[in-house]
């Protein structure tokens, strides 16, 4: 049997309607920078930064975007106190270079279009390029927030490489050596290349 005081009724729903209609209003105009709305936000939620704290900056930048899972492990692995490298629009907030604010953060272009508005357009450079650009996937190698990694690479080494290329596959092709240690990058350009396979 259903305990129905574990929901909340209709008509008790109906009454909280135009308070929620509020509340949903509030934060859509107040965004989510704490340093300019932390009184309207404070008071709507529990937890938010006080923007006068000096770890509030730290607190905002990793606790508001969700840092990937391969990003984290290798915060673990490379040291006890990496060096986060933020991407400078989201550094410097400057969200709306990337993000619609009139539609709750919607990207203003598809990728990698957005990208090549400050970042070079490899469609013109290579004749062939790797499919995760091809296919404008630019985050499936790169984190567009922060990341623990240079190049603000979602991976390293050939923890990157073998995430979408099977290290067995790699292996029956006669000019490739034991792949253990092998640096994919210093023979295959990541972006594209003049052939399908993306030699330098």
């Amino acid at each position: 049997m259903t305990n129905r005081s574990a929901f909340i009724r209709p008509k008790v729903y109906k009454r909280m309607l135009p308070f929620l209609s509020v509340v949903c209003f509030l934060v859509y105009i107040s965004g989510c920078s704490t340093a300019k709305n932390y009184k309207t936000l404070s008071f709507l939620f529990d937890g938010v930064p006080n923007p006068a704290s000096e770890n509030s900056v730290m607190a905002e930048d990793t606790l508001s975007h969700t840092v990937t899972a391969a990003v984290a492990q290798d915060l673990v692995l490379a040291d006890a106190t990496p060096k986060i490298q933020p991407h400078p629009p989201y550094h410097d907030r400057q969200c709306s270079a990337c993000h619609d604010q009139s539609t709750m953060g919607k990207l203003l272009k598809p990728l990698p279009e957005l990208c090549y508005h400050c970042h070079e357009d490899f469609g013109k450079k290579y004749k062939v390029l790797h499919g995760p650009i091809g296919g404008g996937q630019c985050n499936m190698c790169h984190s567009p927030h922060m990341s623990a990694n240079q190049h603000l690479l979602t991976r390293t080494n050939q923890l990157l490489c073998l995430y979408c290329h099977d290290s067995k596959d790699i292996s029956k092709i006669g000019t490739h050596p034991e792949t253990k240690d092998a640096d994919c990058l210093a023979c295959h350009n990541p972006h594209g290349g003049d052939d399908i396979n993306l030699l330098r």
